[in-house]
């Protein structure tokens, strides 16, 4: 039960960082609480780096001082800057709120369940995030040795947000225990629903959200995905999470969205390199699409604000590329290559391997189901406000595929059926936000 406690002091100190950040705007309290904790990980994980850069080793007892002094901080903050009843406002919960929360918690339960099958996580959790936490919390002075090239199959060119996030709670204990990643894989998943959920019900204010993550859950394939390769599903999250601030920033113009929005791209970069792909093409194109909005209001001090908290938030992945990213030992290009060169035919294998993962029956329709819903919206799907959610994904997939192509190190067809499901995975909490705004 003590390790409840170091994941509670980081809901906490994201819940006050963002009440403080959308004080102008805050949203409803459940999608305060979901949001917070998103951030509370990220903070937790960079003051966990932040011992490893100033130490060179992890000095639990600095980052238990650190959160303290941080909590203790915003909530002073917090309660200056808000008038009683308004600092945890209580009373904002709804009826439909509690029903919410609960149905959450309810289609939470098959992934605790499966969780429990894969007490170490599955092939990248275990080979990689369980690994390198294991590193961090046992190696001493010795961590770095996790970016040994002989230990090039745990991806040793990744950011660790999420080692990081089990390290924390392990401060409080004196062993590693599995329960801990078991743990935080459930949360993921729980504060990724909730997030969707209240999302929608914060935009639209209609109950038939509660089928959003009714959907997102009732996929076999995502639940077994969501208990044994939870790093996947943390890009997921932080992935909706901007995006919902972008939408919110878009309805608003509240730019206390803009600097959420930074924080959750920031924390998307430091999750794994795919999260740091995805999230270079969803600031680049946003801070476009600000530049090029035809409302001019305030928007230098907007984009300086954006930019300025860009910057902050994305200074672990920036430390980390300098400091600790090595050369990829799995990379190959194809395009310089004689031996492995990226040839037409491995192109059309990437594509027609694309096409047919979303067509694949473990997905029980998932993607047919969303085109459909895409279709059905029309225009809609396109308008303005839900105009980056598409182009990213679309830039995103193309990027994807690209790789693919380019890097001829593995064979095409074993490695595409290995990792492509897992890539696209991520992406279905967003989808779900999208299809159900477009039909709105």
């Amino acid at each position: 039960m003590i390790y409840i406690l170091p994941i509670s002091i980081s809901i906490m100190i994201g819940y006050l960082g963002l009440r403080l950040i959308l004080k102008n705007d805050p949203p409803k309290l459940p999608l305060l609480i979901f949001l917070g904790a998103s951030a509370g990980l990220f903070a937790s994980a960079f003051l966990v780096f932040t011992s490893l850069i100033l130490w060179g080793k992890l000095f639990s007892a600095f980052v238990i001082t650190a959160h303290t002094a941080l909590l203790l901080a915003l909530g002073w903050c917090v309660r200056k800057v808000f008038p009683d009843g308004k600092r945890l406002p209580l009373n904002e919960f709804e009826a439909s709120d509690k029903l919410g929360l609960l149905l959450v918690a309810v289609i939470t339960i098959p992934v605790i369940i499966h969780a429990n099958f894969y007490p170490y996580g599955g092939w990248d959790a275990w080979s990689c995030w369980n690994l390198k936490a294991r590193f961090i919390f046992l190696g001493g002075e010795g961590w770095k040795n996790m970016f040994d090239p002989l230990l090039w199959r745990s991806n040793i060119a990744y950011p660790f947000l999420v080692p990081a996030v089990n390290v924390w709670a392990w401060c409080f204990g004196t062993d590693p225990v599995n329960t801990v990643p078991l743990g935080v894989s459930c949360l993921i998943t729980f504060i990724t629903a909730g997030t969707l959920l209240f999302a929608l019900k914060k935009i639209t204010g209609r109950l038939h959200v509660l089928l959003a993550p009714l959907w997102l859950l009732s996929n076999v394939f995502f639940v077994k995905l969501a208990s044994s390769q939870y790093s996947d599903l943390m890009v997921g999250n932080y992935f909706l999470a901007a995006i919902v601030s972008w939408i919110a920033f878009e309805k608003s113009k509240s730019r206390g969205w803009l600097c959420v929005m930074a924080l959750m791209l920031g924390a998307l970069s430091f999750t794994k390199s795919e999260g740091l792909v995805l999230s270079l093409i969803t600031l680049g194109l946003a801070f476009m699409m600000r530049l090029l909005s035809k409302d001019k209001s305030g928007l230098t001090k907007g984009l300086w604000i954006f930019g300025a908290a860009a910057v902050v938030a994305f200074l672990p992945t920036i430390i980390f590329q300098i400091t600790f990213s090595t050369n990829s030992h799995t990379f190959i290009n194809g395009l310089g290559s004689a031996d492995k060169p990226a040839t037409l035919e491995r192109l059309q294998a990437v594509l027609a391997f694309m096409g047919m993962e979303l067509m694949s029956g473990k997905w029980n329709g998932f993607w047919l189901i969303a085109l459909l819903g895409i279709a059905l919206s029309r225009w809609k799907a396109w308008r303005k406000e839900l105009l980056l959610i598409p182009l990213t994904l679309i830039a995103y997939l193309i990027v994807l595929g690209g790789v693919y192509w380019i890097n001829t190190f593995f064979p095409i067809v074993w490695w595409l059926g290995n990792t492509l499901n897992r890539i696209i995975y991520a992406l279905t909490p967003a989808v779900i936000f999208w299809v159900f705004l477009a039909l709105e």
